[in-house]
């Protein structure tokens, strides 16, 4: 694995944490205690991939680019909740 990817798992770790924390603002804000519910299980999908950032899993900055994808959907999704 080179730099520039270690690089960019640094800073998707960093990213992913503050997505994770919005996201459970927004369940709390909207007083969801339904692990069933889409907020949940949506942060359940987002948690995994934040655990998995620091596995082989992730290797490749074809990898890093997939990654960048889901973190400006699901960010813009968030973001989008909060209005």
């Amino acid at each position: 694995m080179d730099y520039e990817v270690t690089e960019y798992k640094e800073i998707f770790r960093e990213v992913f944490a503050g997505l994770l924390a919005d996201i459970d603002w927004e369940i709390e804000k909207r007083g969801i205690s339904d692990q069933a519910h889409p907020l949940y299980v949506f942060q359940s999908k987002i948690n995994i991939i934040w655990g998995e950032l620091l596995s082989e899993k992730y290797s490749t900055m074809e990898d890093m680019l997939k990654l960048k994808g889901i973190f400006e959907f699901s960010q813009d999704y968030v973001r989008g909740l909060a209005q």
